[in-house]
């Protein structure tokens, strides 16, 4: 019988890292070597061939390496070693893979919102040399009543005249007239054209509007023009080719000279029709006069376009004395009582939240929220990435002992171990990709937004993701890379240690991590909802419910009488009223107030609001009187020299509710009697506090309030559009249910809650799973140490408490640090209502008795799937 001959296999693993001269040379001494172990153990003869080989020639092996050779198989190696890890540990490389790729994909759709929010506006190429003129108006004591976003006409010239700074200026101001499309035959159709604006042909100098037909040279040069953008010229000619076709602005007609591109989403402003400028010289409209000379009117927006060597604050520096140049005209210097500031335009959708603004901005509060939700994500799934590789790495004690000892050196298991991270992490990252491409959509139609990922898709973008994956591989596989790779061989190989200590502290205090940021997400989301179910429960002092409100056209003035009785005549309309605000509103006018003092008129600092209603004002909203008397038709004063105060009017200046009635006050320039007080009631949303208002009968009025009985509001609807076609022929009917408006007042909290709600059940599953994964691979440990346990006598609960001891501990540390962030950060977004609920000890409580519930359970399931298993088939082979 022939002797036994080395295995193939063993040859073949030499040669790869061996030259072939080498092999040549101690080819006698291997299979003296390989007989010697065959006759020892034939089974194990091939396992102690290799050992007995690299203990033998381990210094001539490290000396032979052949490094091209390594090089190129290398890689390979690695590559083909982590896929079968990843195969034979299918539950931990699932969990692994699903919760990281789980996470990138929240955190990808949050940069994409991020991204689309911080853009706004930044698309012009001017956009850092761009600044918008706002105005704000003082009190006598120097505090701000009103900023509005808006200005009076005559600054516009005077700023680029004064200012050498200064080389463009635009004004634009809102068409509120009707406009009509005229057709072939003479005849007139209303039409609903989104944001017209009258425009200085500036625009195009100062913002990027492309014009895709008409003249580009000279836009908007002559009065009773008009440009129309793309999309508007589609939706009511259905072509692009109307250059010359005719519109009717009130009584005058324009023609359309050209067609713009439609402003991009991420605009502060989204005109649909431009009207040259100079089309309000017509008295009919405006008037010259009035816009060189009208400083009350703030009405008109007004951007500069500044030179690139510029210092905004030395212009600010000097708006006082511009200010008092050219509006001085008293004793009193109109710095004192207003100023005006120039506002970069990349700061307004998030930043800007003034008095009229055009549109409704975003808001930088919200940015900042989902971003800290989106680190939170990533962390957590990060940690849980970082433990679970860990961990399992530390199983692979005995193959890094072999390794080392067939010549291994420290840089190549580092390497082998990173790679294998890398791939796992890369694996996540393209399957978020593939999440992310499919969640666009609903995150577009949660946001209102339309965002494309190609288009946030650059060298950039792709550079910080594959940064971020590649980072999160490394910090998962260094450690652990680390730690293995300086064990010594022999102790390894000849004490059979299965599993490397050291990496316990980083992995609790990775844990303690997680459940800290899963907590505070349960905490802001049990706060933001309870504050939410405040704003909807909470007594706001006037009835919204079934308050349906229309615009108060300056057309049903004279026939209003016939109107209301005919509209009040329905068994389904309860009552109808004027009023230039509405509940939801914004408190802006204020005319300056002087009150009795004694027998004297004293001017007062307090800003007493000012808002015209009519005699049905307060039974149309039940506000109830709290002292005096309603406004009365049988009472002729009351027309023009009475006025009905609420209590924290008179409370500020110093009266009871009885003592306010028959006291003179000067509202502005009239001067009349308080004849009645009326109860206090949410005017403004409840971020506001409760300011002091002063209602009069008024002359014109803004809004018709019409409150509907319950029975059947589409019939009540259907009457009031007859009625309205009656009266108002030329007028689109359009209305909205006050509801909705005090809906609105909380639409970014309303967002931030869903998205809480969402991400927090995000963030909690990935913990969860990761929790999992963990207590899963850590049951498996120890297995054979449970099954000792049960043989000795221990029960059920003993070794579920054994296993859940650890877990419990990190809890309550993580409820221990979460608590005091969670309460400063809420208490910070508390304070931006005037009203709101206090964090209460239970929510705290709930959040820290959830987090405990959910990693017992998880913890359970393995356990006690262990603990009920039987000892004997974990120790038959001891």
């Amino acid at each position: 019988m022939s002797s036994p001959s080395p295995p193939k296999i063993a040859l073949k693993f030499l040669r790869w890292f061996c030259r072939e001269d080498y092999l040549d040379e101690i080819e006698g001494d291997l299979v003296e070597i390989f007989e010697s172990q065959h006759k020892k153990s034939p089974y194990l003869a091939s396992i102690r061939f290799m050992w007995t080989v690299v203990r033998h020639f381990r210094a001539d092996y490290i000396k032979s390496i052949n490094v091209p050779l390594i090089n190129q198989y290398m890689f390979r190696s690695y590559f083909t070693i982590a896929l079968r890890l990843f195969i034979r540990n299918r539950l931990i490389s699932f969990i692994n893979v699903s919760g990281l790729a789980l996470a990138l994909t929240g955190t990808l759709l949050i940069a994409l919102f991020i991204s689309d929010e911080l853009s706004y506006d930044r698309y012009h190429k001017n956009a850092d040399n761009i600044y918008r003129v706002t105005r704000n108006f003082l009190s006598s004591d120097g505090s701000e009543t009103l900023h509005l976003g808006l200005i009076a006409p005559p600054f516009g010239t005077l700023l680029k005249n004064d200012f050498p700074d200064i080389s463009e200026v635009v004004r634009t101001h809102k068409v509120y007239d009707l406009l009509k499309m005229v057709e072939e035959d003479g005849t007139s159709e209303n039409i609903n054209i989104n944001n017209p604006f009258y425009a200085e042909p500036s625009v195009f100098d100062v913002f990027d509007i492309p014009i895709l037909l008409g003249d580009p040279t000279a836009p908007l040069e002559q009065p009773n023009t008009a440009l129309i953008s793309d999309a508007m010229a589609q939706q009511y000619f259905g072509t692009l080719d109307v250059i010359g076709k005719p519109l009717k602005l009130a009584d005058k007609y324009l023609e359309i000279t050209g067609v713009f591109e439609a402003f991009p989403v991420q605009s502060h402003w989204h005109p649909d029709l431009l009207v040259a400028f100079s089309t309000l010289h017509d008295k009919k409209i405006y008037g010259r006069n009035q816009l060189e000379h009208n400083w009350g009117n703030n009405d008109f927006s007004t951007y500069v376009l500044i030179k690139d060597q510029f210092n905004v604050k030395n212009i600010q520096a000097q708006f006082p004395n511009f200010l008092n140049k050219h509006m001085g005209t008293g004793s009193v210097q109109p710095s004192t009582w207003t100023n005006l500031f120039l506002q970069p335009l990349t700061d307004i959708h998030l930043h800007s939240h003034l008095d009229h603004e055009i549109e409704t901005n975003g808001n930088i509060n919200h940015v900042y929220i989902i971003g800290a939700i989106g680190l939170f994500l990533i962390l957590i799934a990060s940690f849980n990435f970082i433990n679970l590789t860990t961990a399992r790495a530390t199983t692979r004690g005995k193959e890094v002992g072999l390794r080392k000892a067939l010549g291994a050196v420290r840089p190549q298991l580092v390497a082998q171990h990173l790679s294998e991270s890398i791939l796992v992490a890369f694996m996540s990252f393209f399957l978020a990709i593939v999440l992310t491409f499919f969640c666009l959509p609903w995150l577009n139609e949660f946001t209102g937004k339309s965002i494309q990922l190609t288009s946030h898709v650059n060298l950039l973008s792709i550079s910080v993701g594959v940064g971020f994956v590649l980072f999160i591989g490394l910090l998962a596989g260094f450690y652990p890379a680390l730690i293995i790779s300086r064990l010594k061989t022999i102790k390894i190989l000849k004490q059979q240690v299965g599993s490397v200590p050291g990496n316990g502290i980083l992995r609790r205090i990775l844990v303690s991590v997680q459940f800290t940021l899963s907590i505070v997400i349960i905490i802001a989301t049990v706060v933001v909802y309870q504050q939410l179910k405040f704003l909807s429960h909470s007594e706001l002092g006037y009835a919204k419910d079934q308050m349906l409100r229309v615009d108060y056209p300056d057309e049903l003035v004279n026939s209003y009488t016939a109107f209301y009785h005919e509209l009040t005549n329905h068994t389904y309309i309860k009552n109808a009223a004027r009023s230039s605000l509405i509940p939801t509103g914004k408190l802006l006018d204020y005319q300056g107030t002087s009150v009795q003092q004694g027998d004297s008129l004293i001017s007062t600092e307090i800003a007493l609001k000012d808002v015209r209603v009519d005699h049905q004002f307060f039974d149309s909203y039940q506000i109830p009187l709290v002292g005096g008397r309603n406004f009365s038709k049988e009472i002729q004063s009351d027309d023009s020299l009475s006025f009905i105060i609420n209590e924290s009017a008179a409370a500020m200046i110093g009266w009871s509710n009885k003592e306010a009635i028959e006291k003179i006050i000067q509202n502005g320039s009239v001067k009349g009697t308080v004849i009645g007080v009326v109860k206090d009631f949410h005017f403004e949303s409840l971020h506001e506090s409760i300011v002091p208002i002063i209602f009069h009968i008024g002359s014109y009025y803004n809004h018709l309030s019409i409150q509907i009985a319950t029975q059947d509001i589409p019939e009540a609807i259907g009457h009031l559009e007859d009625l309205w076609r009656k009266f108002l022929p030329d007028r689109p009917f359009e209305y909205s249910f006050l509801e909705d408006r005090y809906q609105q007042l909380y639409i970014n909290e309303e967002r931030q809650s869903e998205l809480l709600f969402i991400f927090a059940g995000l963030a909690i599953f990935i913990a969860t799973i990761g929790l999992f994964g963990l207590t899963t691979f850590n049951v498996l440990q120890r297995v054979k140490e449970i099954s000792i346990r049960k043989v000795l006598g221990a029960s059920l609960q003993q070794i579920l408490t054994l296993l859940s001891k650890e877990t419990l501990l990190i809890l309550l540390l993580a409820n221990g640090i979460a608590w005091p962030i969670a309460w400063y950060f809420m208490k910070q977004w508390l304070n931006q209502f005037a009203y709101g609920i206090e964090p209460a000890w239970w929510m705290f409580a709930t959040a820290g008795v959830a987090a405990a519930l959910i990693a017992l359970l998880t913890i359970s399931y393995q356990s006690i799937k262990v603990a009920l298993s039987n000892p004997v088939d974990s120790l038959r082979h001891e």
